[in-house]
């Protein structure tokens, strides 16, 4: 609740306590030195020492803050305004009469007495106001915070002022804070104990008040709450936040990004413009989750022009518009094409000339291409040949391949049509003068048709949240971070190597279903169930980000490395995929797979049979 008070009581009041001030140094002074003239209450002298010391207080924005939020900055600033008026006072009174008659112990007392006749009804106001706040939790979450300091401070201060959250604890794994208080909220124990204390005290909503929270300790809460049915919510970041603080309703959901437990990606963006500056670049997919984020990183530097190219009519337009309206300067074609038809793909060629291509389209959706793989075939392995021979006819400088860990020991044909597109990059690497640049890596966050989607459109209908097998882990990172490293891989070149993202420890998909739950305030399998419905076909319990036989080298940048690898049976290769893919431009399914075979010999499409069978869908009850 904000009551507002009306400006002129306020400035009435002051200009009363003006006065009183004035008489009130007098009457210390005559009281002290008794055969002094007796007090005038009202004259020429008091009429100028209230309107000066009006004409300083608005000066100094008295009269635009509100009594309910007064605080220390506001008793320094009325500290200010007083010992300024004093000053301009005694110099004005000097000008007109030489302050004849005004003891100097009068204009030492009055700036002392005004600030505590201005500053006490003001705190006195608050403390009443903040008293009865307190005493009406109805309608207000009950608060725990994680973290004692400056921003735990700053929060039990805006959520008093605000009426909207009852603070009732801490916990701080600080031995320091330990029993101490902090506006008269009381540090209940450590994180450890977040689930006892949030049953115990009917705690609502937790709010991370800690600075420099890491992802691993960010783990520790999300797991604490997940036998709670606690939002949990976080501050804005530093860098958002004004000298006044911020606004209780910024506060942000902690999201399963916050859980990656990944470092922020440090990029060389210099190097970066230098390679793309005065360039023309083409994003093939540009309307999808990697290509969109690729014209919008690549649209901030110092491109001739940007072309985007995709299938999809709404896509392109929701990209198109979004990045023209960013960047004015820039020359953006969006235009509509597949690149599974070469001629159309020649005709955009021969039109913009690109200096890099960024090729994203693909196929990614592993049970539905197992489905249909001859669809699979021609979008994945037809589509990035269409777009390698296009580079190398139009002298190209460099082809960015965005790649999967699902091409390395392939069991779907999703994975085994990326490892083929792999190859042949590697293959026209050796006789073009373009330079053909692969980057591996494994999930994004958030990418359209990812499980992230998935579970948070199931938790919404209320469950269950399906995982295919309870000992599943993936790699992931984020959109942003993914795309970054790619431009970064771009940047470094190739030489016929495999660029690979460094992607961090593989995270437990049944721990991302339960920590998503938590997150939504809901508790796992009690709230919303978990069911283990088995593995899909061309699944793998596991990734891996390159071969066995394969050794990561380090580049210059830290979180991308590079692997050298050839290529088998170079001379039967360009005929062998030709053949496979007329097969799949017939729907000749059998003789396709059999191609895919000799293509990829490491490709097993049908191992994961009996492992389906004995994983037929169960619930789970932890």
């Amino acid at each position: 609740m904000k009551i507002f008070h009306p400006r002129a009581t306020v400035v009435l009041h002051d200009l009363v306590m003006t006065w009183a001030a004035w008489i009130i140094s007098y009457a210390i002074r005559y009281s002290i030195w008794p055969d002094s003239p007796a007090i005038e209450y009202m004259n020429v002298e008091i009429v100028l020492v209230i309107v000066i010391q009006g004409i300083i207080a608005h000066y100094f924005n008295l009269y635009r803050g509100l009594w309910r939020f007064a605080s220390m900055p506001d008793l320094i600033n009325i500290a200010k305004s007083a010992v300024t008026g004093t000053f301009v006072i005694g110099f004005i009174l000097f000008l007109i009469y030489r302050a004849d008659g005004v003891p100097r112990s009068v204009l030492l007392m009055y700036p002392l007495i005004l600030t505590l006749l201005w500053g006490i009804p003001r705190l006195a106001y608050r403390a009443i106001k903040d008293s009865h706040l307190k005493t009406s939790h109805d309608n207000k979450q009950k608060v725990l915070l994680v973290g004692a300091g400056r921003l735990a401070d700053m929060f039990i201060r805006h959520a008093n002022a605000s009426g909207l959250y009852d603070v009732v604890g801490i916990v701080e794994d600080d031995e320091q804070y330990k029993g101490a208080n902090l506006r008269g909220v009381k540090v209940l124990g450590q994180v450890s104990r977040l689930d006892k204390i949030c049953k115990d005290k009917g705690i609502e909503t937790i709010v991370v008040t800690q600075e420099d929270m890491t992802p691993k300790q960010m783990k520790v809460i999300v797991d604490k709450n997940l036998t709670t049915q606690c939002k949990l919510l976080t501050l804005p970041n530093l860098d958002k936040m004004t000298e006044n603080g911020f606004e209780i309703s910024s506060l942000l959901p902690v999201t399963i990004d916050d859980l990656l437990g990944r470092d922020k990606v440090d990029i060389d963006w210099s190097n970066v413009a230098k390679k793309v500056q005065g360039k023309s670049v083409l994003i093939t997919g540009g309307g999808g989750s990697i290509g969109s984020e690729l014209a919008r990183q690549l649209a901030k530097l110092d491109l001739k022009s940007l072309c985007i190219v995709d299938h999809s009519e709404f896509n392109l337009y929701q990209i198109d518009r979004e990045i023209k309206d960013q960047n004015n300067d820039l020359i953006v074609q969006s235009l509509l094409a597949n690149v599974t038809d070469k001629v159309h793909l020649f005709h955009v060629f021969s039109r913009i000339k690109p200096d890099i291509v960024f090729h994203a389209a693909a196929y990614k959706h592993v049970p539905l291409l197992e489905q249909m793989p001859c669809e699979g075939f021609i979008n994945n392995v037809k589509g990035t040949k269409n777009i390698v021979d296009c580079c190398d006819q139009f002298k190209t400088e460099r082809m960015v391949l965005v790649s999967t860990d699902k091409a390395v020991n392939p069991y779907s044909i999703m994975g085994a049509t990326k490892r083929i597109a792999e190859t042949y990059c590697q293959f026209k690497n050796n006789q073009s003068k373009t330079d053909y640049v692969i980057v591996r890596f494994g999930n994004v966050l958030g990418s359209a048709g990812s499980v992230v989607p998935l579970f948070k459109e199931q938790i919404a209908k209320g469950g269950p949240v399906t995982v295919t097998h309870e000992e599943m882990t993936r790699y992931f990172m984020t959109i942003k971070e993914a795309c970054q490293l790619i431009v970064q891989a771009m940047a470094l070149g190739s030489q016929g190597d495999i660029h690979v993202l460094d992607m961090g420890k593989p995270i437990s998909i049944m721990s991302l279903a339960n920590r998503m739950i938590s997150l939504s305030g809901k508790v796992p399998d009690k709230d919303i169930k978990v069911t283990v419905t088995g593995l899909r076909a061309g699944e793998k319990l596991h990734e891996q980000l390159y071969y066995d036989v394969e050794k990561l080298n380090h580049t210059c940048h830290k979180k991308i490395f590079h692997i050298s690898s050839s290529i088998k049976h170079i001379a039967d290769f360009e005929r062998q995929l030709d053949n496979a893919i007329k097969c799949a431009t017939n729907f000749e399914q059998e003789n396709l797979t059999n191609y895919i075979k000799k293509l990829v010999p490491e490709f097993v499409h049908q191992a994961h049979l009996t492992l389906v069978e004995k994983n037929k869908p169960q619930q789970i009850n932890k």
